[in-house]
């Protein structure tokens, strides 16, 4: 696993956004657009950068747009919180794709409380799979994604009693 998560969305949102819930965050990233935030491959080359096959609209640099002040003014809370849970989602995606072309894993299971009503992250995470991994991971969620982590820890305490 990894320290970014549900958690890390809620707290970063609530900071940048002044928004209450796990749910709130979602409706205001669910209206945002993230390019208004992130520093993006054409902001960089100008387009596409067909030598790596990246289209131009990969991040490049979550929130790499806010070192500009002008930037900064045209930056919504929706797009901030967009920004966060893109950042967040990237990076819990490339983790587990590293993990699994280290192991010589196909499929991927995610799970946890982050996913909860997240339909944003699950299509990105399946996306982002399925691209960087030039087609040879999948990415699975399951229902009730957030209760895994506690059967996780009962089957391994069974094991070891």
């Amino acid at each position: 696993g990894t320290s970014l998560g549900g958690g890390t969305f809620l707290g970063l949102s609530r900071l940048l956004t002044q928004c209450s819930t796990f749910e709130e965050a979602l409706e205001l990233a669910s209206r945002g657009d993230n390019r208004n935030v992130d520093k993006l491959v054409k902001d960089i080359y100008g387009g596409d950068y067909s030598k790596f096959h990246l289209s131009g609209d990969t991040v490049a640099s979550s929130f790499g747009q806010m070192n500009l002040n002008e930037k900064i003014a045209g930056a919504s809370k929706e797009d901030l919180a967009k920004a966060t849970l893109m950042m967040i989602t990237n990076n819990i995606g490339s983790i587990a794709r590293l993990c699994c072309r280290a192991e010589g894993i196909e499929r991927v299971v995610f799970v946890g409380n982050f996913l909860r009503i997240n339909t944003i992250a699950m299509k990105s995470l399946a996306t982002a799979m399925e691209f960087w991994s030039q087609g040879t991971m999948k990415a699975l969620f399951c229902e009730h994604e957030g209760y895994f982590g506690a059967v996780g820890c009962m089957l391994e305490l069974m094991k070891s009693n």
